[in-house]
């Protein structure tokens, strides 16, 4: 019965990464599609500036539900602000798939997806990080990144879903249709499961950890000014952990699609099948690495992968414009190796790298900053770059800056936590 207990509730936390996840996949996959509906301007750089735009703000109102939804993880627990943050993203999804477009109502258009978009990302806000945190309290000591790393199965799962939704939509209806209401469809499903993951997250039970935590009274009056004045070092850290990531995976999986149907003029339906395949392969990899993490330690593998990315990137991206399919499948599943070896490891270790107590507002709010500032406006900086530079490898060089930061921090400030108690 206490497997089963166990099995249900790593099942219920990973599923709510698929549909947060799902929600950006849909957003890169109709990026263009979004700034001709919501922006039209005679200049197309412009109209996608203020589409990635958009998508970079969710991203800022991201560390406001880390504070909220921190607080209340940390005050209340674990399982209750889990099934919270999941029923707040049901409704902003499903008004996505309803909003009328620039040529329906005008200016409010544009007004109304903003807003929706801000709400998002604070529902989101501790989503990820708070089911990261549940799957690790919860681990054996000796299988915890492997455990946490299901979180990111769970995301990896929404990209790939909303890749294949976007192969299905594209090939099954015309274009005029998908223009006019067929790419509402993916996000109106997508709302009415999020519904059924909240009724799945009911039989969730609260973390063995936080349960101490209650009896013994050792949860603080306000965690987020405890983690403010009394663990600022443990935050920093946290946040110079998560630069690399969060900019290389948005680099990755939400900038170079883009990037690649614009300046390489490779189709969306090829695009899409590639991002599928590559996603696909990350569902095997991630818990392979994750499974390395657990048995030779966190700090040798973020070091190892930080180097990495750091030596990779640039001539990666150069090879990229070669406009062969063969070469760029190569660099892209080089990326996608080492992004699989950084989510099978960075979670586990900003777990471990905070006190119990103040936990979920802790790690909520690193991450979400460095997701946020970093990985949420990596297409807007990106885009900019091109535009303001001309020089084609400025957004490497940009990924390249914060995989460099990433070592420093992990070479001077971040230990070795394998088998480190998190209570």
């Amino acid at each position: 019965m206490a497997k089963i207990k166990y099995l249900s509730s790593m099942i219920s936390c990973s599923i709510g990464n698929i549909l947060e996840w799902y929600d950006f996949g849909l957003f890169t996959i109709f990026s263009s599609l979004f700034s001709r509906l919501f922006f039209p301007t005679t200049d197309p750089d412009t109209a996608m500036i203020a589409t990635v735009g958009i998508f970079s703000l969710g991203f800022f109102c991201r560390p406001i539900g880390a504070l909220i939804f921190g607080y209340f993880g940390d005050k209340n627990g674990r399982a209750k602000t889990l099934r919270l943050s999941i029923l707040m993203i049901v409704l902003p999804t499903l008004l996505i798939g309803c909003i009328p477009t620039y040529q329906q109502i005008g200016i409010t258009a544009p007004l109304l997806l903003t807003i929706i978009r801000m709400w998002q990302g604070i529902s989101i806000g501790g989503e990820y990080s708070g089911s990261l945190i549940y799957l690790a309290e919860i681990a054996p000591n000796n299988k915890r990144a492997l455990t946490t790393s299901l979180g990111n199965i769970g995301a990896n799962l929404g990209i790939l879903f909303a890749s294949l939704a976007g192969i299905a939509i594209t090939h099954l209806m015309p274009s005029d249709l998908i223009e006019n209401w067929g790419w509402r469809i993916a996000y109106i499903i997508s709302g009415v499961i999020c519904l059924l993951i909240y009724i799945f997250r009911l039989r969730v039970h609260e973390t063995t950890i936080f349960r101490e935590l209650k009896r013994s009274h050792q949860t603080v009056v306000n965690p987020i000014t405890t983690v403010i004045f009394s663990h600022p070092a443990s935050l920093l850290r946290i946040i110079g952990m998560i630069c690399m990531g969060s900019t290389f995976y948005f680099f990755c999986y939400i900038y170079l699609p883009i990037y690649l149907v614009q300046v390489v003029q490779l189709s969306v339906s090829s695009i899409a099948s590639l991002m599928s395949t590559l996603i696909t392969c990350m569902l095997v990899m991630v818990p392979i690495a994750a499974f390395i993490c657990d048995l030779i330690g966190r700090r040798k593998l973020l070091l190892f992968n930080s180097f990495l990315i750091t030596v990779l990137i640039v001539p990666g991206f150069y090879f990229l414009h070669t406009q062969t399919f063969g070469i760029i499948f190569l660099i892209l599943g080089i990326f996608t190796l080492a992004s699989s070896l950084e989510q099978g490891t960075t979670p586990v270790a900003i777990i471990e790298n905070f006190p119990a107590n103040t936990r979920y507002t802790g790690v909520s709010l690193g991450y979400n900053i460095g997701n946020g500032f970093l990985g949420g406006t990596v297409p807007l900086i990106c885009e900019w770059l091109l535009t303001a530079t001309h020089f084609s490898l400025t957004p490497a060089l940009y990924i390249t800056f914060w995989a460099l930061v990433t070592f420093v921090v992990i070479y001077f400030f971040v230990p070795e936590t394998k088998g480190k108690s998190l209570i």
